[in-house]
C-alpha cells in the first residue's frame, strides 16, 4: 500500500486581506512528482509555504506522513524529512557557495544542536565533514570553482544550482522546489533535469514542483495540479491538467 506524503483537507489561508488559499484539499503519495503550475498570484507559493509551516492555514487541516502538522513550526516539519529551496536568491549573501550547501546537510550531522551550540571538538568534526562533503559534490557536478566564491557573486544560474542541492543532499523524503527553472539558460535547464530525474528515481522521494515552464514540468512530473486565485481548478495526469480549458483560460486570460 503506497503511504500518503501530504495530504491537505480543505485548507484555507488568509493573509491580511487577502485569500492566498480557498479550501484546498489534495493528497500526494510518497514516491510522486507533481507539478504545481498556475499564473502568477496562483497561490503556488502560499501552498508551498503552509506546507513548510512558514504560514498557519486559517482553516483546515494538513498531515505529512502521518502526523498533524498544522500548527507545527518551520524546524518541527524539516526535521520530518521536508526540503524546500528558495523562490528567489538573488538577496542571499554573506556566505559562500559551500557553506550554503553545507546547510543542506545539518539534518545529517552526526552531533546534536547542543553540540553545535557550545562548539565542542565533535560539533567542529561535523562542520569540516559536511564542508568536505559540500566540496565533493561541487566538484562532482563540475562546481567546484565556485566553492569559495560568495554566493552574491556567483552566476544567478549558479546560485539557483546549488539551492537546489541543497535541498537534495539533505535526504529529504519531501522536496518542494520553488522555481527552479527561473534565470536558468537551456543548458541549464538540461541538467537540472537530469539531476531531478536521477535524484528522484534513486530514491523514494516526493517531488512537489513549482514552475512556470510547463514544459519543464510536463517532462519531469506524470500528475499535476493547478491553482487560479488561490483554489484548486484541475488535479490530474499532467497532460490532462495542461490541456484543461479552465488552465488554459487561467494562462492566456
Amino acid at each position: 500500500m503506497t503511504a500518503v506524503a501530504v495530504e491537505l483537507a480543505d485548507v484555507g489561508v488568509r493573509l491580511g486581506s487577502v485569500t492566498a488559499l480557498e479550501q484546498v484539499s489534495l493528497t500526494f503519495d510518497e514516491g510522486t512528482r507533481v507539478g504545481i503550475v498556475g499564473p502568477n498570484g496562483a497561490g503556488k507559493t502560499t501552498l508551498a509555504n503552509v506546507i513548510c509551516g512558514y504560514h498557519h492555514p486559517t482553516a483546515g487541516r494538513i498531515s505529512i506522513y502521518g502526523t498533524d502538522v498544522t500548527r507545527a513550526a518551520p524546524a518541527r516539519i524539516a526535521k520530518l524529512g521536508v526540503g524546500r529551496s528558495l523562490q528567489s536568491v538573488g538577496r542571499i549573501g554573506g556566505i559562500s557557495a559551500v557553506e550554503f550547501l553545507s546547510l543542506g546537510l545539518e539534518t545529517r550531522w552526526p552531533v546534536s544542536l547542543v553540540h553545535t551550540l557550545l562548539g565542542t571538538r565533535a560539533a567542529r568534526r561535523a562542520e569540516r565533514w559536511a564542508r568536505g562533503a559540500a566540496t565533493e559534490l561541487l566538484d562532482e557536478m563540475g562546481l567546484g570553482r565556485y566553492g569559495p566564491v560568495a554566493l552574491e557573486h556567483c552566476p544567478y544560474g549558479v546560485r539557483k544550482y546549488v539551492d537546489v542541492l541543497r535541498t537534495l543532499v539533505g535526504h529529504a523524503r519531501l522536496v518542494i522546489l520553488d522555481e527552479p527553472t527561473s534565470g536558468l539558460s537551456t543548458h541549464e535547464r538540461s541538467e537540472l533535469h537530469e539531476l531531478l530525474d536521477r535524484f528522484t528515481r534513486a530514491s523514494p522521494t516526493t517531488l512537489l514542483l513549482i514552475d512556470h515552464d510547463v514544459g519543464f514540468v510536463r517532462s519531469l512530473c506524470p500528475t499535476s495540479v493547478a491553482l487560479d486565485a488561490g483554489k484548486v481548478i484541475s488535479a490530474g495526469a499532467t497532460a490532462d491538467v495542461l490541456a484543461d480549458p479552465k488552465v488554459i483560460r487561467c494562462f492566456t486570460g
